[in-house]
């Protein structure tokens, strides 16, 4: 969800703004992502939500088609606008195009979140029948070595460029998004000129997240070692930031896009605030979403952000949002240090003196 409110503009965006800040103060949710599988055809060793259908029964249950057709039917009641599908691989679901449609006749705006493997001249006829407001896909490489390297799927690439084409030719409202690693650093300026040349928007991250939810990956193995880029490309990069330095916040609950105005519920019937805020959540299981969501609500307004990072130096450049930053406290109370690192090096970049920059690295 907030990767497509970032590519609204103009007037929608205006327009956008108005409906959060209004869901805010009155607390009912307009945006809602269900997770429908954590199960993908992709097997992406840094995945945070990734498991094997044998995994499954040790962590959770998946949800029912008449399940998740009963959490729309209940989002809906809430006043739930943006409905953002994904997984895992949504589509490799055998009820998929039963519970799109249905949930499609409820009249949510709907995202969907998908790798584009799975995705061929068929399915675009059926998608031209039924729009989605955005669909989101995730570009792991330019090629397909990359693509077995990071995914194990030999022949990625060709499958996925061939489906961001049909999309794109049949008018779809399609953004691609990547992630960087270690594994497909290399492929990033062909990543966006593939973007460029395909004329779509393209968001990316090199922010790896904590598996939850049973995934075993390690991000850190995979996460790409920042440097400093060379004094005149960061003088550049700071007279075209309107980012950085954050203004100070003490209650890092505001800076969240979801708090009081959004939820998701995960494969095995958790509502939580976002995909990664993991605790609190609420077991939906034979309970109304209504009740859920004000149990919820409650519970995470109990949460403070650790007493080091309102005296931290690095507050402006910190990714500070809950759901990032709670899976990176220590027992005793702490930041992780390579969390804390990644806010150093966005300083480095944008706000230290350049005296400081000899010695950022």
């Amino acid at each position: 969800m907030k990767d497509c409110e970032s590519i609204l503009t103009g007037d929608m965006a205006e327009y956008y703004a108005m409906i959060q800040k209004a869901a805010y103060e009155r607390m009912e949710p307009v945006k809602a992502v269900f997770e429908l599988t954590p199960r993908c055809n992709f097997r992406c060793s840094m995945c945070y939500v990734r498991l094997d259908a044998c995994d499954l029964p040790h962590i959770g249950r998946e949800r029912s088609l008449k399940e998740w057709l009963d959490y729309g039917e209940q989002a809906k009641e809430l006043g739930v606008l943006e409905l953002s599908i994904t997984g895992g691989e949504p589509f490799i679901l055998p009820y998929f195009r039963e519970l799109y449609e249905k949930l499609y006749s409820m009249g949510f705006l709907i995202q969907l979140y998908t790798n584009g493997y799975l995705i061929d001249e068929d399915t675009v006829d059926w998608l031209k029948r039924f729009p989605p407001h955005a669909i989101r896909i995730t570009l792991y490489g330019i090629t397909d070595e990359t693509y077995s390297r990071v995914c194990g799927m030999p022949d990625g690439f060709t499958k996925v460029s061939r489906a961001v084409m049909l999309l794109k030719n049949a008018g779809m409202p399609l953004y691609l998004v990547s992630t960087v690693t270690k594994e497909n650093a290399g492929d990033f300026p062909d990543i966006y000129r593939f973007a460029q040349s395909s004329g779509l928007p393209i968001i990316h991250s090199s922010d790896l997240s904590e598996p939850v939810r049973g995934a075993k990956s390690d991000p850190d193995s995979h996460r790409l070692k920042q440097k400093l880029p060379d004094i005149d490309t960061i003088l550049e990069l700071r007279r075209k930031n309107t980012r950085y330095p954050r203004a100070r916040c003490e209650d890092y609950l505001l800076v969240c896009s979801n708090y009081r105005r959004g939820f998701w519920i995960t494969w095995n019937g958790k509502m939580q605030m976002c995909a990664f805020l993991t605790e609190p959540s609420v077991d939906t299981t034979d309970r109304p979403l209504s009740e859920c969501w004000k149990e919820l609500n409650d519970m995470v307004s109990r949460l403070r952000q650790p007493e080091i990072c309102l005296s931290c130096e690095y507050e402006g450049y910190c990714e500070r949002c809950p759901g990032l930053l709670y899976p990176q406290l220590e027992p005793d109370g702490s930041v992780k240090k390579s969390f804390c690192e990644r806010a150093r090096q966005k300083y480095l970049l944008y706000g230290a003196p350049t005296e400081e920059l000899n010695n950022g690295n």
